[in-house]
């Protein structure tokens, strides 16, 4: 029965990953010695389940983070998101520049341009699901839309 259980799980978490849907994934490249970079990415709930970006991972950093960037009276404040993203049923979210992104915080090595990274994205209910993308340069990365930056509720 334990057996029976555990493949249910299993099975329900594979569905759960296939109701969300990745646009493609990029990083800004590093020039010279840069110490951290970002990556970006839009995600889409085409489930009936809401799910939470709970946390990221990578080997390519020593500390790899969600973070947020506003501006308060025209001043840029970036934070690391406390309890993830919330991605709602039949939602979108977009991380990109201007906005929620992944941190990579104390790089191990530079981030070339047209050079493919995976990181590993962790998700409440659907696990772990590692991407791989493209280093671009700064200027080539998507910065996101004006009605993105209504940010959906974080933990």
């Amino acid at each position: 029965a334990f057996g029976i259980v555990l493949m249910m799980l299993a099975m329900t978490q594979s569905a759960l990953a296939a109701d969300l849907m990745f646009g493609p994934l990029q990083f800004r490249a590093t020039v010279g010695l840069m110490p951290s970079s970002a990556a970006y990415i839009e995600i889409s709930n085409h489930g009936t389940n809401p799910d939470r970006l709970v946390g990221v991972e990578s080997d390519l950093a020593r500390k790899t983070e969600l973070h947020s960037m506003t501006m308060t009276d025209g001043v840029m404040i970036m934070r690391a998101v406390d309890g993830g993203i919330d991605i709602p049923a039949g939602a979108r979210i977009q991380l990109a520049p201007g906005g929620y992104h992944v941190m990579l915080i104390g790089l191990k090595a530079p981030l070339n341009i047209d050079q493919k990274y995976d990181i590993t994205l962790v998700f409440q209910s659907a696990g772990k699901i590692t991407i791989s993308g493209l280093a671009k340069r700064p200027s080539d990365l998507k910065k996101a839309a004006p009605h993105d930056m209504k940010m959906p509720k974080t933990h």
